[in-house]
């Protein structure tokens, strides 16, 4: 049977710089076909669990995020996140970035309980793991804080967003990730009143 010859891994990492410039650009639909596309090649050539394939899954349900498919975009998070969690564990770094693409996936499909476990627990484990004022760690509780205050928690999403704010002083004025917390906070305080 005539199977297409793959890229070697030369041309795959070619190839995912590739799809990763065009995510960086916004060309989701373009990223989409050249992930789906090197999906099967690069787990032949370097395993389901290498990390350039788990990074492929993450970006991919990433691409679908911004694409706004969600039930697509939350089962490629959670397939990224399996395989992370068996190749590093469920602290590694790289595993949380695909466990809080999951809790955002799910969150947009309106899988609110799923979303706010997903987060939480992925916010625990960054604080512990990377500490509370790291960027990632206050990425996730700003996407928990704004959950939670979306789906009708307000006291829950004011507490997250509130603590995260506090922690996010440790980063410089005009950081993205304080000013999106900043943003946020203010929003939902102005929602309730205060």
């Amino acid at each position: 049977m005539w199977r297409r010859k793959g890229p070697n891994s030369t041309g795959l990492r070619r190839q995912l710089r590739t799809a990763r410039v065009l995510f960086d650009t916004g060309d989701f639909d373009a990223a989409e076909v050249l992930l789906r596309r090197l999906l099967p090649d690069c787990e032949t050539e370097l395993g389901a669990t290498h990390e350039e394939t788990i990074g492929l899954l993450n970006l991919l349900g990433s691409t679908l995020y911004q694409q706004r498919k969600a039930a697509a975009s939350a089962q490629i998070a959670r397939e990224a996140t399996d395989r992370a969690t068996r190749a590093w564990g469920p602290d590694d770094p790289a595993t949380l970035d695909c466990a809080h693409n999951l809790g955002a996936a799910l969150a947009i499909q309106g899988d609110v309980s799923a979303a706010v476990a997903v987060l939480d627990d992925t916010w625990q484990r960054r604080a512990r793991r990377l500490g509370t004022g790291d960027e990632s760690t206050l990425t996730t509780a700003n996407t928990l804080g704004a959950t939670l205050f979306a789906a009708g928690l307000r006291r829950d999403g004011l507490t997250v967003l509130r603590t995260a704010h506090a922690q996010s002083m440790t980063l410089s004025a005009g950081h993205p990730v304080r000013v999106d917390i900043a943003n946020n906070l203010r929003i939902a305080e102005r929602n309730v009143g205060g």
